[in-house]
């Protein structure tokens, strides 16, 4: 009792709040920001369906350093981790499966064409300015994928407020967990109008992470050690951005990483698997903007990823079958749009997408695809009355894949913003369309096996919500979300001789609930402030299709997907104004809890609850002109002994320090 009474006090949720980074910072706000995540640039009042952003600030406040350590406490999310640090993580966002979420990063796709998933571990956060997460189907503004919602990353812009700018971190933790980060930025200014800025980041994150947990077997309980866990990832990122004159903009970005892991496989109590993989990934964009006239504007871009991923096990190299394996991907992409803005009250911005994508296995045939795609989006502001108001979003999108049977697809989504009363923040949000996710290489090219009949898997998606903000003892925000999401002709692969399984479109999944959130901030001195909120989700994935008649999982909830989740987190800041060294202290919590996750179809079998506390508390100096940040962290600080997935264990408590240098 006393555990859940000690959690309650700290309770607050996964939000945009701004937290404490380890150089400093001012004090906490809640003004709204623009985001770019439905194409259309909005905040999340004004938005007709949720929209969550997640600042640098709070990003900076985390435990980890990983994009999955972010998302994990975002609204309505779920985060399936196979495994401590070294293993993958990967996204269920709206109670919809992995596949079904679109991440972008600068606007870039980041699901693969392999498997239209997205390993949330390869991604560093040091270099990330905010994250935008729209929840929602959004097919008519993205395209395939994004039938839960889309993510977008987006990178950290070179510091212009200096000529030259340098950051560095190191890290050292539990199980030989060491990292480093390094960043060095400049900014030239050429003339009255013309600039160039860029900057260089490299990273370098290693552990043998032999971590300890606990194993039971059913009979009793011991404690064992992850081994074949250890990891090493590298990462360079380079950005530039230049500016001829001021109404035009030239932005360069690119990101290399290898990421090198053992690959224990599911914990059965004896001998650990000796796998490994290898992931090397190369991410490019350059983008174009420029501005016609008042009312008109254009932008361009043209992105190359890379993918190469290696699954081997050398204790099979000796064997008749080796285990021995590699996918190689490639992707070049194009985009063009054009804005035209003649007032707030009405805006519409139109564009075409084109792109080719191959990939190269020697477990799949050579695949390729050719995609075009058109879309249109608009917002429509109408007065009602002197006090209210009510704005449309319209989208429609046309796509065209070169290598499935139902090659043209179309999808339209209307979203509805009102407000009753415009001097108080108060909104109704609703949306409505359809979307959809193609088949991927590995459902249409698997050897033997591959389907190339297959369609798009299809949905149609329903949200509404209330959004609330008002003062009462500090600034507030409240949201009520509602959704529902019909996935028809979903691929599953599915029996149908003997041993031989091959993709077919036959699922239905009805994905329904609701996401409440409350996000409070509050400056109780000059000295003192802090955020805190609370965020509940209801999510249900039920089957909707029988398989044969009686199918005992006709109804029932889909596996590994929990059906509520509470998220909290407690950032405070507290400065010291009269020191001439030590400037403030931040102490921060992030709380979650998960109900059961079922392991079989029927929902007979499941894997229990659980409830996590990590925290962290740190500290930032200012010596010899010189920003400087320690951060102590704690996670798991309740010692729970839990696995997210089947098979896959988490360790006990285990510490982290961090010392960060700005200058």
């Amino acid at each position: 009792m006393f555990k859940f009474l000690f959690i309650l006090i700290v309770i607050v949720s996964n939000i945009s709040a701004q937290g404490v980074n380890s150089t400093g910072r001012d004090s906490i706000i809640m003004s709204e920001i623009l985001v770019e995540s439905n194409r259309l640039k909005m905040t999340n009042s004004s938005a007709p369906n949720k929209i969550q952003l997640l600042d640098e600030n709070f990003i900076m406040s985390l435990n980890g350093i990983s994009l999955n350590d972010a998302l994990q406490q975002s609204d309505a999310v779920f985060v399936k981790d196979y495994g401590f640090n070294s293993g993958s993580k990967t996204i269920s966002l709206n109670a919809t499966q992995s596949e079904h979420t679109l991440i972008l990063l600068n606007g870039v796709r980041l699901n693969s064409r392999q498997n239209a998933q997205v390993d949330l571990s390869l991604y560093n956060l040091d270099n990330v300015s905010r994250i935008e997460i729209s929840k929602g189907g959004s097919s008519a503004l993205y395209g395939s994928e994004a039938i839960g919602g889309v993510i977008n990353i987006i990178t950290k812009d070179p510091n212009l407020n200096k000529p030259i700018s340098l950051n560095l971190k190191t890290c050292i933790g539990s199980y030989g967990l060491r990292s480093i980060y390094g960043k060095f930025s400049q900014n030239i200014d050429l003339n009255s109008s013309k600039s160039i800025s860029y900057s260089l980041s490299y990273s370098d994150e290693r552990a043998k992470n032999n971590f300890e947990y606990m194993f039971n077997n059913g009979q009793i309980e011991s404690r064992r050690e992850r081994e074949n866990s250890d990891f090493n990832s590298q990462s360079f990122n380079f950005d530039l951005t230049y500016t001829p004159e001021k109404v035009s903009s030239l932005k360069l970005f690119a990101n290399y990483s290898h990421f090198e892991r053992g690959v224990p496989g599911i914990d059965l109590g004896y001998s650990t698997g000796s796998a490994r993989q290898i992931d090397y990934n190369l991410i490019s964009s350059i983008a174009f903007s420029r501005k016609l006239s008042e009312k008109l504007f254009l932008s361009s871009d043209f992105n190359y990823n890379y993918a190469l991923q290696k699954y081997f096990d050398p204790s099979t190299f000796n064997l008749s079958v080796k285990i021995n394996s590699y996918y190689k991907l490639n992707s070049i992409a194009t985009s063009h749009s054009l804005s035209y803005i003649p007032s707030e009250k009405f805006n519409i911005e139109s564009g075409g997408e084109f792109s080719f994508n191959n990939i190269v296995s020697n477990e799949t045939e050579k695949g390729e695809l050719y995609q075009v795609a058109l879309y249109s989006v608009s917002k429509i502001t109408v007065d009602l009355s002197k006090n209210s108001k009510v704005t449309f979003y319209p989208s429609v999108r046309y796509d065209f894949f070169s290598n499935i049977a139902e090659r043209n697809v179309l999808t339209g989504k209307l979203g509805v913003n009102f407000q009753p009363l415009k001097k108080a923040d108060f909104h109704v949000k609703s949306s409505i369309g359809n979307n959809f996710s193609a088949p991927t290489f590995n459902e249409l090219y698997w050897k033997d096996i591959g389907n190339k009949d297959l369609r798009p898997e299809k949905s149609v998606s329903f949200d509404a919500g209330l959004y609330f903000k008002f003062t009462a003892l500090g600034k507030n925000e409240l949201e009520l979300s509602y959704f529902n999401v019909n996935t028809t002709d979903r691929i599953v692969w599915t029996p149908v001789s003997g041993i031989i399984w091959r993709p077919l479109n036959i699922g239905k999944v009805n994905s329904e609930g609701i996401d409440v959130s409350l996000k409070s901030a509050h400056n109780i001195t000059n000295k003192l402030n802090f955020t805190f909120g609370i965020n509940y989700t209801y999510g249900s994935a039920l089957k909707k299709n029988e398989d044969f008649p009686g199918d005992p999982s006709l109804n029932k909830q889909l596996i590994y997907l929990p059906k509520e989740m509470i998220k909290s987190s407690f950032l405070m800041n507290y400065y010291l104004t009269t020191s001439k060294i030590l400037k403030f202290v931040s102490f921060n919590l992030f709380y979650s809890f998960n109900t059961r996750r079922y392991t079989n179809f029927e929902n007979t079998q499941f894997i229990p609850r659980f409830d996590v506390l990590d925290g962290n508390i740190g500290f930032g100096a200012k010596i010899v002109g010189v920003d400087t940040g320690i951060k102590f962290i704690v996670n798991n600080i309740l010692n729970e002994n839990y696995s997210v997935l089947p098979g896959y264990p988490m360790p006990v408590r285990n510490y982290r320090f961090e010392l960060s240098i700005k200058y």
